[in-house]
Order: C-alpha cells, then structure tokens, then sequence
C-alpha cells in the first residue's frame, strides 16, 4: 500500500502547506465537520462549574494562537481529503496542554488540516479537562477519546483508524491504546457498543512514567497490556518532559507484544509539533511518522 506521499518536500511544507499529489486541497479548501461528542451534557459534570473559553498565546513573531480552558461541550472537528481517493488512514488527534488547557490551534488543527493535505482524514478533540471536576476525573478525557475514536471510525470508515497524541494528548493516546476498551462511561447510544482500540497510535513528546506518577488518578496512563503499533518521538533537550519516556515506554510497548518505532532529535524543547524551522532535526517527525504509516499498510 502507498500513500503517494512526497517526502523531500515535507520538511520544507509548513504546517499548513498541502502536498501529496496533484488534487489536493489547500488548507483554507479543506472542508470541516465539528460533532458534539455527546447527544446530551457529558457524563459525571453535576460538581462542574467551569466555562469554557479561548485563551490566546501572543507569538513574537505576531502570530496569534489559542487553546481551550472550561471544556463542558466536547467536540469532534474533521477534516476530510479532498479530491483524492476515500482515505485509507483516519487519526484522532489529540492535542497536549497538560491537562489544564488544550493546545486546540498548534497542535490539534493545524496537524490535523495537515494530515487531510496528505490524503489522511483526522479528526480534532476538544476534550474535557480533570481540573474541572468531573466525577472520572483524569479518566474524563479518555471518556471522550473513546466516544471520538468510535464516532471517527463511524464517520470515515477508514481501514485503519488511529489516534496522534502531542504532550498530554500523547499521554491520552497511549491510555486509549492500553484501556480503550474498558467500559468507562455508560453506554448513551449504540454507538457505544462498538470496538475503540485504535489500530496504531503516534506518541508526541509523551509523559508516561517519568517523573513517576503519584498514583493511577494521577493520570489516565495506567501501563502498556495490549499489544499496540506505536510510532514515537521526542527532543533530548525536552526541558518538561524527560526523554526516558520515550524509551521506556517503547520497551514497555515491546514487552506487551507490540511494536514501537523510536525517533529521537538532539533540539526541539517541548511543543514542537509542526512549527520548527524546515530544517532543524525534530521537524523530519512529520515525514517519519508518514512514512511508518506507509509501512503499516491498509
């Protein structure tokens, strides 16, 4: 199987630059559907009190993004290829924030406007927050991962549907791989009943284990127990989140039967995503993690 990707010219793109053969659309082209996760208020939110508002980050450069605080409404926003054929691949993205905000603009639509350029559908969660007080508390947002990895699959039937995480929404990602299937909310439709492992996760920058956490309501990351395919990457002079999770969490992941493919670059801090100059080493991820999916097959 191949995606038709165009890898020399990935690294020079930009976030937002689409290629992938001719057809494609640009992004301001691509076509958007935003779904509430829930047919009514999300589960366990009687102590919540919070409001949801955009909080913007002001770039030197003039840029201007946002993220996400009081999440009481989750969401599901997807981005569909067009003018290419119906996609092989789906994936959930997830943006990072650590679970105080989502990081909604740089890594949640951005990277998912970018994966629709290369013939990806991808979907955006605006997930809920565990400082918000919701009665699953750290396991709130993998509620909804679960309820958007089931409506994503349901909305592309795609062959393979995966979930991309950055940061926290790595950490996300992860516990979706690991405990997706565990009934964590009360089934609301039938929907609900079908199967929401994903087929393949990508870890970005990801916490897992180091510093330890205090304890399992400390994260939603509760170890590694089924096999997974998992691509991951990460700088060594990550000044948040140590490198080690990277490693041990692909040895964690190997030990369980799967597979990991480990990317490690001496720069890019923490919250790289798609914005590294073209040519520092961290930004080869987003030909890389292409390039595995292409190895995956459909």
């Amino acid at each position: 199987m191949g995606l038709g990707l165009n890898r020399r010219g990935l690294l020079a793109a930009g976030p937002l630059l689409m290629l992938g053969g001719a057809g494609l659309a640009t992004a301001a082209d691509l076509p958007s559907e935003t779904i509430a996760l829930w047919p009514g208020a999300a589960p366990g939110g009687e102590a919540v009190k919070a409001a949801e508002r955009r909080v913007p980050y002001n770039w030197p450069d003039g840029r201007v993004d946002y993220s996400i605080v009081g999440v009481t409404r989750p969401t599901l926003t997807i981005y569909r290829p067009v003018g290419a054929p119906p996609p092989k691949f789906a994936v959930l993205v997830l943006p990072g924030g650590g679970f105080n905000k989502v990081v909604i603009d740089k890594e949640g639509h951005d990277v998912a406007r970018w994966l629709a350029g290369q013939g990806i559908a991808a979907g955006v969660l605006l997930y809920r927050l565990p400082t918000d007080h919701w009665s699953a508390g750290v396991d709130a947002p993998l509620q909804d991962a679960q309820r958007a990895l089931r409506l994503l699959k349901a909305k592309v039937g795609a062959s393979r549907t995966g979930a991309l995480g950055f940061s926290a929404g790595a950490t996300l990602a992860a516990a979706l791989a690991s405990r997706g299937a565990a009934p964590l909310y009360p089934p609301v439709d039938a929907l609900d009943g079908r199967p929401v492992l994903p087929d393949f996760i990508g870890l970005g920058y990801v916490w897992l284990t180091t510093p330890k956490p205090r304890g399992p309501e400390w994260t939603p990351f509760h170890g590694f127990t089924v096999p997974t395919q998992a691509f991951i990457f990460h700088a060594a002079d990550d000044p948040k989140v140590p490198i080690a999770n990277a490693r041990e969490g692909a040895a964690a992941i190997r030990a369980a039967g799967g597979q990991a493919e480990v990317h490690e670059y001496p720069t890019g801090g923490h919250g790289f995503a798609l914005r590294s100059p073209p040519d520092a080493p961290e930004a080869a991820w987003a030909g890389q993690f292409l390039a595995w999916l292409d190895r995956l097959g459909g």
